[in-house]
C-alpha cells in the first residue's frame, strides 16, 4: 500500500477519522513506519517525491484542523500524531 492510500484512501487514516471518529493505530503505525523507512533516502537525495510530499501535507493539514466530533481521547491522540510526524519531517534538516 502506498502512502497516499494509507492516508487518504478509502480505508485510510483520514477516512477512519472522518467517518468513524476513531484513530486507527494500525494504519498510523504503517504511516510512521513508511516515513521512517524513507527518511534517510529523502535526506540523502535532498527531496521527497511529490506524491509522498502531497500526502504528508494533506495528513498534517487534516490532523491539525481537528474536529468538533472527535472525543477528547481521539483529539489528544491526533495532536500527538501531528507532533510526531512533524518531528520525523524536521529530522530531514538535521
Amino acid at each position: 500500500m502506498n502512502l497516499s492510500d494509507m492516508i487518504v484512501g478509502e480505508n485510510g487514516l483520514l477516512a477512519e477519522l472522518r467517518c468513524h471518529n476513531s484513530f486507527n493505530e494500525k494504519i498510523y503505525a504503517a504511516i510512521t513506519d513508511y516515513l521512517g523507512n524513507h527518511l534517510s533516502e529523502w535526506k540523502s537525495t535532498g527531496f521527497i517525491p511529490v506524491a509522498d510530499a502531497v500526502s504528508i501535507f494533506n495528513l498534517i493539514d487534516e490532523l491539525s484542523g481537528g474536529s468538533r466530533f472527535w472525543s477528547e481521547e481521539v483529539e489528544l491522540r491526533v495532536e500527538d500524531a501531528v507532533l510526531e510526524i512533524q518531528e520525523l519531517i524536521d529530522s530531514l534538516e538535521a
